[in-house]
This record gives structure tokens, sequence and C-alpha cells, in this order.
């Protein structure tokens, strides 16, 4: 586990970079802060570089702000660079750009008086999921040069993820299953998928970025502003208005869509010009029909990206479904269901585009609240970083006080709940069946015997008869009954797990709150095919109670009418009434024909209605219902109970495992 007590977590961007520091106090604790660049700039800077030649090169939106106001003839000496990031591969310019660049920052916060000495921090390196060994050598020598020492690289999507665990949009048990995190940046777009803090499988396009949408709103700022470009060219202001002003129009523009895709954009492009009537169906039909701007395709043969590149003269791009390509192709290709992912990050600049999140929901159909964002994605991987540590420390603590409560937890809180709604459950099921079978069958029988008489034999059959054919509804007993339990036990095991796991101060995994109210994957029917996406303990909740509904079937078939139902009744209510009649005339008929054939003669007589009356008075009818109401609940409870033992006993188990999983997810922030 990571020991350090300082750390800066860097995420080096095509457009923005990123730093974000940590430090612990014995007094303060943990603390993360931002490093603040100035000018309003916190937590990131602009990653770009102005070169002067009589004077020391200038970083971020100082840099921009100089080439912006410079006059024509202090431009002629100067030479901005950004978007070098995406190139230090094959590129040594965009190598020594980027160097440079990190190099001024350090000595900016030096200058500053701010505590950023990457030789005595834990420097956390981001870098893509798909990282070639080709890019870490490179971002090594470049690091290395800036003077950061060794720094240590972690994958950025990780990095995102670990910035919602830090803000419990995510609990650890989550962590082990499928997070798919799409980094869609200025220059880049990074598909990644997650399981156990490992990216299991990474795929992205080196040319999908936010820069093409730079280029594609200044192709449609140089159509509302007629011969501007010439005079840009002119003054050597054509870079500086294609990649940043431009830049920021894009910017402007995504925000207010993600608003309200209805409102009409306009702006000022500084001292260029303006763009107005810019709309949300004009962006998507430019978007689906972009073709780069020449200057742009000037820019990638200079960085040797043409060849292998699909942006070539005159080529028309649907950027919209590149992005959806580069996503499905990807899950396609390794072999990624929908079902197989739990929730999805959305991190980089270009995310906060509406139609990204409206790709991801069409292609995966999750529930939008599955669909995670924080509230500055830019910042979202340095931010993520620098909290390692202090997730590590916080989750040690945590994981070693769980496992010493587990036992007390699940033995005083846990098992008492299922025992409950077990007993509750069971108890309705019992008195629903009970109430069909006596209230709905067995007690109208006896009043039509006692009201018109006739042979106890007869009297028998109906009853065999009612008793038989209750077994077709026996099932829609247990199935509603089983319903409530599936639907409501995993909720409020849910809650208890959650109330303990906050007592802790982490996040266990809570149910979804829609606008309709609370609900859960579990609210469908056991009977029903499963959602997907359902979580592992409640998909192991629906199986065991669903298996008990074969059981519990089975016993109470087998009980009330398979036999031994028939038994019980006739041992009780119909025991009775043979009983009394029997005992009225067996002694003279079985001096005159013998015991046995005495009981069958009594069985068959035909006996008129005053004297089933005289024998079955309203009192002897309650009676003979009391008493074998209460035989059969007897013998019904102990079926019951052993039809659920085993079915049950399997659930405590899981439930037990379900926790330890989720406690033993906390050790695995440490093996980052």
């Amino acid at each position: 586990m990571v020991k350090s007590t300082q750390v800066l977590g860097i995420d080096f961007g095509t457009t923005n970079s990123y730093f974000c520091k940590y430090f612990s106090h014995p007094d303060e604790g943990h603390k993360v802060r931002p490093i603040d660049f100035g000018q309003g700039h916190i937590g990131s800077v602009p990653t770009t570089i102005l070169y002067r030649e009589d004077r020391s090169a200038i970083i971020g939106s100082t840099a921009e702000d100089e080439w912006g106001e410079a006059s024509e003839n202090e431009r002629t000496s100067y030479s901005l660079r950004t978007h070098f990031k995406p190139d230090i591969s094959n590129d040594e310019q965009s190598r020594q750009d980027s160097t440079n660049f990190l190099k001024i920052v350090a000595s900016q916060m030096e200058a500053k008086r701010v505590d950023f000495n990457p030789s005595s921090h834990l420097v956390l390196f981001g870098i893509p999921g798909d990282a070639d060994e080709a890019y870490k050598g490179a971002l090594t020598e470049i690091t290395t040069q800036a003077g950061y020492g060794l720094v240590q690289f972690k994958y950025e999507p990780i990095g995102a993820l670990l910035y919602h665990l830090w803000n419990r949009d995510i609990s650890p048990i989550e962590t082990q299953r499928g997070v798919l995190v799409i980094d869609f940046g200025g220059g880049t777009c990074d598909f990644a998928f997650l399981q156990r803090l490992e990216v299991c499988e990474a795929w992205g396009d080196m040319m999908l970025g936010g820069r093409l949408f730079d280029d594609l709103f200044f192709k449609w700022y140089l159509e509302q502003n007629p011969g501007v470009l010439e005079k840009l060219v002119a003054e050597g202001s054509e870079y500086f208005v294609h990649w940043l002003e431009c830049r920021r129009l894009k910017e402007f523009f995504s925000q207010t869509m993600k608003i309200n895709r209805k409102e009409i954009v306009r702006k000022v492009i500084g001292q260029y010009g303006k763009v107005q009537d810019l709309t949300w169906d004009a962006f998507m039909e430019r978007a689906k029909s972009y073709t780069a701007h020449p200057t742009f395709i000037e820019y990638l043969n200079s960085r040797h990206q043409s060849r292998r590149s699909r942006i070539k003269k005159d080529q028309q791009i649907d950027l919209i479904g590149w992005f959806r390509d580069c996503m499905s192709s990807g899950m396609e290709k390794h072999k990624i269901r929908s079902s197989d992912i739990e929730r999805v990050i959305l991190t980089g600049g270009s995310s906060q585009w509406p139609f990204v999140e409206d790709i991801v929901y069409e292609i995966l159909h999750l529930d939008r609240k599955q669909i995670l964002m924080s509230e500055n994605p830019k910042a979202a991987i340095a931010e993520g970083l620098v909290i390692l540590p202090s997730l590590q420390i916080k989750f040690d603590k945590a994981s070693t006080k769980l496992k010493s409560g587990k036992g007390d937890f699940f033995e005083y809180r846990i098992v008492p709940e299922i025992l409950q709604r077990n007993s509750e459950i069971l108890d309705s099921i019992q008195k629903e069946i009970s109430h069909r079978l006596y209230d709905g069958k067995i007690i109208p029988i006896l009043y039509e015997f006692r009201e018109n008489g006739g042979s106890i034999s007869s009297l028998k059959k109906k009853l065999e008869v009612a008793i038989a054919g209750i077994e077709s509804s026996l099932k829609n007993i247990i199935e509603e009954n089983l319903k409530i339990l599936v639907e409501a036990l995993p909720l409020a095991l849910h809650d208890l797990i959650s109330d303990w796991f906050r007592e802790n101060g982490l996040t266990y995994y809570s149910p979804i709150v829609t606008p309709q109210g609370r609900t859960n994957y579990l609210t469908e029917s056991v009977f029903d095919a499963r959602p997907e996406g359902i979580t592992k303990l409640d998909e192991e909740l629906v199986n065991i109670v669903g298996g008990s509904v074969i059981a519990i079937s089975a016993a109470i078939v087998g009980t009330v009418a398979g036999g031994g139902g028939t038994a019980l009744v006739m041992g009780g209510p119909v025991g009775f009434v043979i009983g009394a009649i029997v005992a009225a005339a067996f002694g003279y008929l079985a001096l005159q024909y013998g015991k046995d054939r005495a009981r069958e003669m009594v069985e068959e007589m035909n006996m008129p209605a005053w004297m089933v009356k005289f024998v079955l008075t309203e009192g002897k009818i309650q009676s003979i219902i009391e008493e074998g109401r209460k035989k059969f609940n007897k013998v019904l409870s102990t079926e019951l109970e052993n039809a659920v033992r085993e079915p049950f006993d399997d659930m405590k188990i899981k439930i037990r495992r379900n926790i330890e999983s989720e406690i033993e997810g906390l050790s695995i922030i440490n093996q980052l």
C-alpha cells in the first residue's frame, strides 16, 4: 500500500492538462487540492505552449492570451503549439513540446511558491487504457527530461473509476463487476472495460476526438464570415482562431446544448467576427457529413498521421456514426455484452456532448442512472489518480473493522430479518390455504349435508373431490406470497447492509430511484424473465426463492391434495360426524351384523336431514371445524418449515458470502 503523504496526480491531455495534489497531516487528515494555475484555472491548464524568439516560452491561458493580443509583427517571431499530446509516439516535435510544457508547469509553480515539487512527491501519471510500449516509452522520456523523476503510470480509466468510488457514486463490490469507461477527450476516444479495478479490454481511436469538432466549428465560422480566412492567414491568426477560439466556441455550444437542445447559440469570436443561429439540428447535420478543412489536413500531414487516418481531403465522414461504430465494434471484437456492464463512466471534455449519452443508452439499454459523469469530467481522472492513497488508507481501516464485526452483524441484524420475513410469509401461506380449504370448501359441504341429509359415503366423496380440486390454486397462493418475499427481502437486506457500511463511512449498492418512486431490479416477478444487469446477490435470492416455490408446492400438494389432506379432514370433521352417527346406531347394528359390517352400513345409510341436524348442531359444527383446522394447520406448518429449511439455509450462506465479497472488494484498492 502507498505510504507517501504527498502525491501529485497528472492527467496530461490534448486540450487541457489537470494537476491535483493529495496530502495527509496528523491534525488535518487527508486533503485533495487541485493546483491553482491562476486566471480562474483551478486544477487545469490549457495544453498550449507559446515559443518566443526573444523571450522564454510560456504556457496555458497566458500563452493563448499573449498570442491573441500580440501585434502582427510580434507574431512573426512567435510559434503557438497545441494538440501535441496524441502524437508523442511518432513525432519528435510533439515530444519536445510536451517536455517543455511540463517543465514550465513545474518551474512556474516553484516561482509562485506552490508546494509543487515532483522530486519529493509520488507522481501518478495517467495513460490510456490501450497505451502501447512506444507511448509509455515516449512519456517516460518526456517526464524524466521535464524533471518529474521516476513517475508511476496508472491507467486513466482506473483514475476515472477511483473518482466515482471516492464520491460514493459506485460501491467497491460494483468495481468487481463490469464497468465501461469512455474517455472522449480533445485528441482521442478511448474505451476500457474494467473488472476488479483491472483493465480487461481497451480500445479506441487516436484520431477521434474533440479537435475534429474544433475543425467543424472553424468551418462553420468561416462560412458565416466570408473572406475572413485570407485575413487570418495574412496576420498569422489562423492557427489561434482555428484551435483556440473555435474550441471555446465548441465548448460553449456543447454546454448550452447539454442544458437545452432547443437553444439558438450566437457568439463573438474575439476580434475576428461572430457566429449566430447555431442550432442542434444544424450541428448534427454537419457532424454527420463532416469534411476536414485543408489546414487540418496539412496539420495531420506535418505530424505524419495522414497515412493512418480516415481523414482525407474532401472525404465526408459521419462523426456521430464514427463514435457509435468505435464503441460497438470494440464491444463485438472483445465479446463484451451489454449485460456484462453494470455501470458506464463518461469522462473527458467531449463526453459532455449530448449525443454521447444517447448512443450509450441506445447500445447498452441501461437505466440512465447507471451512466455516471462527474461535475467536471475533464478533471475526474487527475482527481481520481491522486486520491488513490487516501482510498487505500480508508478502505484498509474500514475492511479491518468490517471483517471483525461481520459475525455479529450477520447474526443479530441479518438473520433476524430473514427469519421474521420468512415466518410472516409462511404464516400467510398457511392461513390462506387453510381459509381456501375450510372456509371455501369444507364448511359449505358440511352445512349442505346438515340441511339436506344423505349418506356419509357421499359426504366423503364430495370432500375428496373438493380437496383434490384445490390443487390447481395452491401454486398461485404460494407464488403470490413468495413474490412479496422476492420484492421485499432483498430491499430490506440492502438497507441493512447499506446502513452498516454507512456506519463505517462507506457506500454499498443501493436500489435505483426513479421519478415514479423507489424501484429495484427485483420488482419483476421471479417467474418473469430476469432483467439484464441484475445484481449478483439479488439474482441468487431470486433463484433461491424461485426454487422454494417448487419445494413448498410439492410439500403442500402432498399434504393437502395428495391424500394427506383427505386423511386429515376425514380424521377431523368427517371423522367426528361418522363417530357421532355410529355412536347412535352402532350398538344395535353391531349386535346384528358385527362391528365391521355395522360401520359399513352406517356410512351407506341415507340419513334424513332431521337425524343429521340432531347429531350436527350449530355448536357441534363449529367445534368440528375449529378442531379440524387446528390439527390441519399444525401439520401444514411442520411441512412448510421442512420444505423451506434447505433453501433458506442456502439463502443465509449466499448473503453471508455476498457481504464477505463486498468487504473483500475493499482490499482490491490496495493492489493497485
